[in-house]
């Protein structure tokens, strides 16, 4: 704002400014006398008396131009940032005491003050008068002329030297960087000890590393039987790696390529073709007063006689953006149905039972089931799945599944501890307390913990559960599935479709598109529409916390660091 005080540049170059009487004439080593006598600003115009553009000397010589002793110029976007004050007075100062914008006068280092109070000091590197360089000052000295403050902003404390320092440093930093640095060295101490540690259970961690193997990602089997990895130059855009999940995702990250050499190539060709201004709108560095008021002049110039390329820029980046999701969406779901045409996956045998009532676990519901439909439709069912409404016992249920899961492996003989050091044995059991890992000196048939004695039985939670409204039901095949769900669904149990079971009557099959895997089983029976509205909110409410904490954690001192930093004269 202080670089546009009084008004629009474009204006102000097309005023025609008289010269003022030659008894009122401006005396260069008294700057007072400018308002005094109330000379008018001469327009530089950056050009000669003929008005030819004026060029500077030889190369990286900048030129003196039209610049005098105590003359005030106004400057626009033809000026030259490379012209330089005479020897004689050999600072830029902008001229504060006019109502204009972007007026500089030559002056001395003593004349500093008298055209702008809040720049004392000469700089000679620069060639302008500026204000004090100090970090976190708020307000510069403007009596002394040399980099030294009056008021530091909050944070800081002002010393005899004049300088702003923070008013939290002290002595505890340092100590801190020792705790640092000790923590840093115990745990590369520690990561090497685990390196050069003898392993003592060769079967186990061969039985682990094999293990990582099956997670990986493997190829069909080939010709041999075996089943490789996949290469790295596999175009996981058109091959069925892990789900056609996974292909969706890569076409849409290569649309997002596409997407953006779309509008790059749009503005290049309009930098290419219409006006070669556009490489460089917005990027030209800024630095003095002086260089910045002829950037801003210039910046305002060109793009106001180039908004037309913007507009049509941003015209052709709206429409081609429309064009390209439409096609984008289609190809995405005829890839899908494609992928989903060609390979049969566990979803294809599957159908949902919807409509059920809500049953105890102490029923036999699965094969109650089963049988309903088999009669129904003739045709074989291999099994069905009930959807518990268990999110009260998510707890209990999963313990119980993994400890019948471990109980299927088979367990080897416990290995004795390995005999160590110390220091090692110190590092061991810190490993063991963070990983939760088993003692290998405690008895193994002992439990776990105090909670698994009081954990109930798995047959006692089962038969506390109630039943969603939802099931799955499972056949041999996708034709039978298919024959299946049309049989249930056009079967008539009273007035309506269906059939009825504990009561409720409409209960019918319906097709899925979702895989086992990527269903939330204990989200089955609190599905209202009531709780899902209540999980929205919670889920916009986690969010919106989230954004605030790094607002005020992360983003906040950022923000009040640039917002405080002193620009001036080119500093970043």
């Amino acid at each position: 704002p202080a670089l546009l005080r009084g008004g629009k540049p474009d204006a102000a170059l097309s005023v025609e400014v008289e010269q003022a009487p030659v008894a009122a004439r401006f005396n260069a080593t008294s700057p007072q006398s400018l308002v005094a006598v109330g000379k008018p600003i001469r327009i530089g115009r950056g050009g000669d008396s003929t008005g030819k553009s004026r060029e500077d000397g030889p190369a990286g010589v900048p030129g003196q131009g039209d610049q005098h002793c105590g003359e005030t110029l106004k400057v626009h976007s033809h000026s030259s940032k490379a012209d330089r004050c005479p020897a004689e007075c050999p600072f830029f100062a902008q001229n504060r005491n006019d109502d204009d914008f972007c007026t500089f006068a030559c002056v001395t280092e003593e004349q500093c003050r008298a055209y702008n109070p809040s720049t004392q000091i000469g700089d000679k590197k620069l060639g302008v008068c500026r204000s004090c360089v100090v970090d976190g000052c708020e307000t510069c000295d403007e009596i002394a002329p040399r980099d030294r403050c009056s008021h530091c902003q909050a944070g800081y404390i002002l010393k005899e030297d004049g300088l702003c320092y923070f008013k939290y440093a002290g002595p505890w930093m340092k100590y801190v960087g020792y705790a640092l640095a000790a923590i840093v060295v115990l745990v590369v101490l520690w990561v090497l000890d685990m390196i050069i540690r003898p392993c003592t259970n060769e079967q186990g961690l061969e039985h682990g590393l094999a293990a990582r193997e099956k997670m990986k990602l493997h190829m069909p089997k080939d010709s041999e039987g075996e089943r490789n990895l996949w290469p790295l130059t596999t175009n996981l855009m058109t091959k069925l790696v892990a789900g056609p999940g996974m292909m969706l995702h890569f076409n849409f990250q290569a649309a997002l390529v596409v997407w953006a050499l779309f509008v790059a190539s749009v503005w290049m060709c309009l930098s290419k073709f219409v006006d070669g201004r556009l490489w460089i709108l917005g990027t030209r560095r800024f630095g003095t007063p002086r260089e910045n008021c002829i950037l801003v002049s210039w910046g305002y110039e060109t793009q106001r006689e180039l908004m037309w390329t913007k507009v049509t820029f941003l015209w052709i980046v709206y429409i081609g953006s429309c064009i390209m999701c439409l096609v984008y969406g289609i190809c995405q779901l005829r890839t899908f149905q494609n992928v989903d045409y060609q390979n049969k996956t566990m979803k294809d045998f599957v159908a949902m039972i919807i409509g059920l009532p809500s049953v105890s676990g102490e029923k036999r519901v699965e094969e109650d089931l089963k049988a309903a439909i088999e009669n129904i439709t003739g045709q074989p069912v291999v099994g069905v799945s009930v959807a518990w409404d268990f999110a009260d016992k998510e707890e209990d249920v999963t313990a119980a599944l993994e400890k019948a899961l471990s109980e299927m492996e088979t367990n080897p003989d416990p290995l004795p501890a390995p005999q160590m050091n110390a220091v090692r044995q110190k590092l061991y059991d810190t490993e063991r307390s963070l990983l939760d890992l088993p003692d290998p000196d405690a008895d193994p048939n002992a439990p776990n913990s105090d909670i698994e004695e009081e954990r109930e039985p798995a047959p006692e939670i089962v038969k506390s559960l109630r039943s969603s409204p939802r099931a799955f039901v499972v056949f041999p095949s996708q034709e039978v599935m298919e024959d299946s769900v049309r049989a249930v669904n056009t079967h008539r149990t009273g007035d309506m479709k269906g059939f009825s079971y504990e009561g409720a009557q409409g209960i019918t099959l319906e097709c899925i598109e979702a895989e086992p895997d990527t269903v939330q089983w204990v989200n089955f029976g609190h599905s209202t529409p009531q709780e899902k509205a209540m999980k929205l909110v919670a889920g916009f409410g986690i969010i919106g916390l989230a954004c605030f904490f790094w607002a005020v954690v992360f983003y906040a001192p950022y923000a009040y660091y640039v917002m405080t930093f002193n620009y001036e004269n080119g500093r970043q």
